[in-house]
């Protein structure tokens, strides 16, 4: 792996673990074992290296994705598969990530949260139009509404608007948000495979679902 690609990924990982501020350029080049001035011949600055963490992040979210989707033998079983690695995801993530993006690099949260909308709305208008064709979703649903309406939801998470945000984890919200999401939008089939799969909160890979 290249010096540039280590530097982003355990940057990445340091950001998320601590959240934002509390990671110097210092404590990224003892990680890694570089000196600082490394970094910096790769990243003009922090702001530089945040964006390319966040844009790794994303880029490897939707060949996830994309793998997840291609896999499934149904929708339920994708979104299943999509609910276990978001929340293996966020419980990972310190809160002070997401609420030091927002203080101190708006220009950069604006900018990645709008970028992310846009990928989850192509991917979950993808999901419903899918659901559909397969009998899981109802045909009287509107796609474009219910992806809109999900996607604030899910927004509120980083937000952290969310009332009781501190009461709960960003994973109870999660799952809780697209369980009950799918279960408004699932005919009688949609509704007995996800009762069938969704044996806990958090379901394993597709192909852990597939009988052997």
């Amino acid at each position: 792996m290249e010096v540039r690609d280590r530097i982003i990924r355990e940057a990445a990982e340091l950001f998320l673990l601590n959240g934002v501020k509390k990671v110097k350029m210092d404590n990224i080049a003892k990680k890694i074992k570089v000196s600082k001035r490394t970094i910096y011949e790769n990243f003009k600055n922090k702001d530089a290296l945040i964006r390319a963490t966040i844009d790794l992040a994303q880029k490897e979210q939707i060949e996830l994705n994309n793998i997840i989707l291609s896999e499934s033998e149904h929708i339920i079983e994708a979104v299943l598969a999509l609910l276990k690695n978001g929340s293996e995801m966020l419980a990972r993530i310190n809160p002070d990530y997401f609420s030091d993006l927002k203080r101190l690099y708006p220009g950069i949260w604006k900018e990645k949260i709008e970028q992310s909308k846009v990928h989850s709305f192509k991917l979950i208008l993808e999901l419903l139009k899918k659901g559909k064709e397969q009998g899981i979703y109802r045909d009287d649903i509107n796609e474009e509404i219910i992806a809109l309406i999900l996607i604030e939801q899910l927004s509120m998470l980083s937000d952290q608007k969310v009332p009781g945000y501190r009461k709960f984890s960003l994973v109870e919200f999660y799952e809780n948000i697209i369980i009950n999401m799918t279960r408004g939008v699932a005919t009688g089939k949609g509704l007995r495979l996800l009762e069938k799969y969704h044996q806990t909160p958090s379901a394993p890979h597709p192909s852990a679902y597939r009988p052997g």
